[in-house]
């Protein structure tokens, strides 16, 4: 990682946060950390502005994630049936998540952001969810894929077509638990 982020109260952001600019508004005794792939998908001008600000005032650092953390990544989306519903931005963020919970122990750490996905994934590692314009999800639904013909269920909520006819798989939630850490 190159600096130390355990021991402070780290704050996860993706992009609605960055376009809120919510890393300039943390306490003094916070770190903001996002990925390459969410700073890329600011793009507005004002928005772009602040997020330069942060970054060369030490407000917000970018993570590099070890590709271990995006392979688990992968697994904890398809596990609770999100991975069709995620970016490569959001499987970033998942990664860094997970990394902060096996690194960190994930305490006092905040995911900020409004998809409803990423609140879900944070839920099942045990992290705190704050939302910038949305309420948060407090609950983990897992999910499966369910085909609209033949009735087919995928498990994994990988599929976006069905195996068996060819038709299109539908996202149904399979079940809905109070959260807790999972790694």
């Amino acid at each position: 990682m190159g600096f130390n982020l355990c021991g402070d109260v780290i704050y996860v952001l993706d992009a609605a946060a960055l376009f809120a600019s919510y890393q300039l508004m943390l306490p003094h005794n916070s770190k903001a950390v996002t990925t390459k792939e969410v700073v890329e998908e600011v793009r507005d001008l004002d928005s772009r502005a602040s997020l330069e600000l942060s970054l060369s005032a030490g407000k917000l650092v970018i993570v590099d994630v070890p590709d271990e953390f995006l392979v688990e990544a992968v697994r904890v989306a398809g596990d609770l049936g999100e991975f069709s519903k995620l970016s490569k931005a959001d499987i970033s963020l998942t990664a860094l998540m997970i990394m902060l919970v096996r690194v960190c122990g994930g305490v006092d750490v905040f995911v900020v952001t409004d998809d409803y996905s990423l609140q879900n994934i944070a839920n099942y590692l045990g992290l705190r969810v704050l939302g910038v314009k949305r309420r948060t999800i407090d609950k983990v639904v897992k999910y499966v894929s369910v085909c609209r013909l033949c009735g087919y269920v995928d498990n994994t909520g990988l599929g976006v077509v069905c195996p068996v006819c060819g038709g299109f798989m539908s996202r149904r939630p399979s079940t809905v638990k109070s959260f807790g850490k999972c790694c």
